[in-house]
């Protein structure tokens, strides 16, 4: 059976009628009652310092070493560099190479000429 059959003549309201006087005439809260609301919750949030803020944004102690870490290896090998590396401006073609050998394939080995089947190599 349909649910609008069971109703009778006495039980039905206009419905759309309610919503649009709600939206026509909407509850206001008394601006004394806001300010009290908004004021006795930042009582109650707790006060975090930025060093704590700042480490739960690293991920905690953990990530704060990790960074740490990596900072100083960055600043370390930045400041005295492995022998072996090839200097950036260099690769770009900013300034001449200043390295005993020079650089002919970017990519570290010659792999068409190399045989992995070959016993020599």
């Amino acid at each position: 059976m349909h649910w609008g059959m069971m109703m009778t003549q006495r039980d039905t309201f206009d419905l759309e009628a309610l919503f649009e006087d709600a939206r026509a005439n909407p509850p206001q809260m008394r601006s004394d009652l806001s300010a009290r609301i908004l004021a006795d919750a930042e009582t109650q949030m707790p006060r975090v310092p930025l060093w704590r803020r700042v480490m739960g944004a690293v991920g905690g102690p953990a990530g704060l070493g990790g960074l740490v870490t990596a900072t100083v290896a960055g600043f370390w090998i930045g400041v005295s560099p492995p022998v072996d590396t090839v200097d950036p401006l260099v690769l770009f073609g900013a300034v001449e190479s200043t390295a005993a050998y020079e650089l002919t394939d970017l990519t570290g080995f010659d792999w068409a000429t190399f045989d992995l089947d070959s016993e020599e190599g």
